[in-house]
């Protein structure tokens, strides 16, 4: 008979500190105990990961550190399929609901966000400090994988971290075998949800066990204090990600619908018309592998590009490259336009709406080594722009003169309601801003003072030593580019020019705006002389060990890497503090307006019509208020959508009268 040690009654009697709670009693003392604790860590075990749709929670883990710093790890079932004893969710939900609306009591987690969601769809809230592991773990190495059991493997040595979800994974892989399903669509549909729960339990008692124990690691290396302006900024983000997914995007579903068979149809008539210039040939138009044989072997063409496994490569560009001289090429170009808008754009977005039709994203503040926000399920940052040449092949018009793409996905974003409007408050060129402020090259710094647009400055400038007058597009390219390492070659594909005219181009640039050389490279130099790594205005720390390295190709990669790093991680630093910014306002003068997405540099917020004027204007003054840029200035423009996101315009001051000024 095990003896009593624990501070929870034992049930799991191999390890006390690992605990299966199925009883009302063992329950109750549960509770007692994590209430007096100062800190507790959080991990739900759920039927699924779509929280917006049919999945629920099926057992919640929690643990607490002891006066001794052990720490006692309890899994509580509730909604397993499997007849196992377990307790019911209505039993439990007040204790539970009171435990994570505690103030006083810190809230861990890794990946605290996935907890919040869950617990708001049961009525819950996570009220109080919180310490999400996951964000700590890319302070404290950026460059190594944030999966909870990866780092409890290399940030404290625990070589067997991997055991219990292998053993886990092994039991979905027989339940999705028995189920005829694949593990990935069994996983989506059913989660851990017929998993035995003490199997299931100690897997998750595993898990907060890992996190208490990482969570003891990076305080005691200091990330809160090391990093003291970025960490109340991303542990008060994690709220304000999940707001914003909770409030999910409105989309026009007949209208998607409508898109999905326009291009299913163009698809199908595509391939018809391909095989016929093909004189009947019939080959997979989706496979690269067909492609590439018919193309190389059928067609008589020769490329050299290769793709990373050395085969012959067979993407856009060298698509492109043969559409002026085969029709074939083009018309396979135009197919995979098609597939895509089908595959990743309208069907993976039907696929994930709600009951309300909203769409829910996954925001990850740490998706990105930079510090920058990413986004999946789906991916807003890289949502599909409208296209100028299927709106003048449909309307004779282009987009600006009010041409419309029929294919166009931003037109399925719709507004909320009649009397919503939806806010997109953008920076104004603020990675080139943040590249003045670092570089002090005299002529960024006097044209964002005065106001002048800089595109049109650098070709001026630079338009000046060629001798002969350069093209806005291609300043505008370079502006963007050369500060990431932009090569000759790089600028000649994206500005259409000749490689001989882009190394002319380059030198100019550079002799002129000598300033960004000079940031480079002592940028780099002073990263080498502190252990590959830099630290921004705000504090984050990139490592890039390849800058120290004997290779050239990996040194010089490096070395684009920690100058994107240094510009992009900063300007992800503005629009993160802005999001909190905005979210604490909208809270404080109890504005019912709706934070719903960002894409890189721009917020994007919903707003009943009457509120307008007000939130355009706190939401400029929050995202400008960034005086240790002086004397660049930080400037945010306003665009709004009456309708839908691909029919936004500049925002204008409405009159008494609701009329544009």
């Amino acid at each position: 008979m095990a003896v009593q040690l624990s501070a929870f009654p034992i049930e799991y009697e191999r390890n006390p500190l690992k605990q299966i709670v199925t009883t009302g009693e063992k329950f109750e003392a549960m509770i007692r105990w994590l209430k007096s604790r100062k800190r507790i860590v959080v991990d739900y075990e759920t039927s699924g990961i779509a929280w917006f749709q049919h999945a629920t929670y099926c057992g919640i883990g929690l643990a607490g550190w002891d006066e001794q710093g052990r720490i006692w790890n309890a899994y509580v079932p509730v909604r397993h399929r499997t007849g196992s004893p377990q307790l019911s969710s209505e039993l439990i939900a007040p204790a539970i609901k009171d435990l994570l609306g505690d103030p006083t009591i810190e809230k861990v987690g890794h990946n605290i966000k996935f907890e919040d969601h869950f617990s708001r769809k049961e009525g819950w809230r996570i009220v109080g400090p919180r310490y999400d592991t996951m964000v700590a773990a890319r302070l404290y190495d950026d460059n190594a994988p944030l999966k909870l059991e990866k780092r409890a493997e290399l940030d404290l040595g625990i070589k067997a971290a991997m055991a219990w979800n292998t053993t886990l994974n092994v039991e979905v892989a027989k339940l999705a075998r028995a189920n005829g399903m694949k593990i990935e669509d069994y996983k989506w549909r059913y989660g851990y949800s017929e998993v035995d729960p003490v199997l299931c339990g100690i897997y998750c008692c595993t898990d907060t066990d890992h996190c208490a124990k990482l969570r003891d690691h990076y305080e005691q290396w200091g990330v809160s204090r090391y990093y003291s302006r970025i960490w109340p900024t991303e542990m008060r983000l994690t709220e304000v990600l999940c707001d914003m997914e909770q409030n999910g995007m409105p989309i026009d579903v007949p209208y998607l619908q409508g898109v999905r068979e326009q291009v299913r149809a163009a698809k199908e008539s595509l391939e018809v018309r391909i095989h016929q210039l093909m004189g009947g040939y019939r080959f997979n138009v989706g496979s690269d592998d067909e492609l590439r044989s018919t193309l190389y072997h059928v067609m008589g063409l020769r490329w050299e590009k290769r793709t990373k496994g050395n085969q012959l490569a067979v993407d856009r560009e060298v698509l492109e490259g043969f559409s002026a001289v085969s029709e074939v090429c083009r018309l396979i170009l135009e197919w995979r336009d098609a597939e895509k808008i089908d595959s990743t754009y309208t069907t993976s977005i039907l696929e994930l709406l709600d009951s309300r039709n909203l769409l829910h994203s996954n925001f990850q503040s740490v998706g990105a080594s930079t510090g920058r926000t990413s986004c999946k399920s789906p991916n807003f940052q890289n949502m599909s722009n409208d296209d100028e040449a299927r709106a003048l092949a449909a309307t004779g018009k282009k987009l600006k003169a009010g041409g419309r793409d029929p294919w166009s996905i931003r037109r399925a974003f719709c507004g909320r309601g009649q009397n919503w409007v939806r806010v997109l408050c953008d920076f104004s060129q603020i990675e080139l801003r943040v590249l003045a402020y670092y570089s002090r090259d005299p002529i960024m710094v006097d044209a964002y003072i005065t106001g002048e647009d800089l595109h049109d400055r650098t070709a001026k400038e630079v338009g000046a030593l060629l001798g002969h007058e350069c093209e806005r597009r291609v300043a505008k390219i370079t502006n963007f580019g050369i500060s990431y390492g932009l090569s000759e070659k790089g600028l000649a594909a994206q500005a259409k020019i000749s490689e001989a005219d882009a190394s002319i181009f380059m030198r100019a640039f550079f002799q002129r705006y000598a300033g960004i050389t000079a940031f480079r490279q002592e940028l780099c130099a002073k990263a080498r002389r502190e252990g590959n790594q830099w630290s921004s205005l705000f504090g984050r720390t990139r490592r890039i060990p390849d800058l120290a390295s004997d290779v050239f190709w990996k040194r010089k990669r490096a070395e684009r890497q920690m100058i994107g790093s240094a510009i992009q991680g900063t300007a992800a630093e503005l629009t993160k503090e802005s999001l909190v910014r905005i979210a604490d306002w909208l809270v404080a003068e109890k504005i019912p307006a709706l934070l719903v997405n960002t894409v890189h540099d721009e917020i994007q917020i919903d707003t009943p019509r009457e509120c307008l004027t007000q939130v355009v204007k706190n939401c400029k003054r929050l995202m400008e208020a960034f005086p240790e840029f002086h004397p660049i200035p930080i400037i945010a423009e306003s665009s709004v959508s009456f309708q839908t996101w691909a029919d936004k315009v500049p925002y204008k001051e409405e009159s008494a009268n609701g009329q544009p000024i």
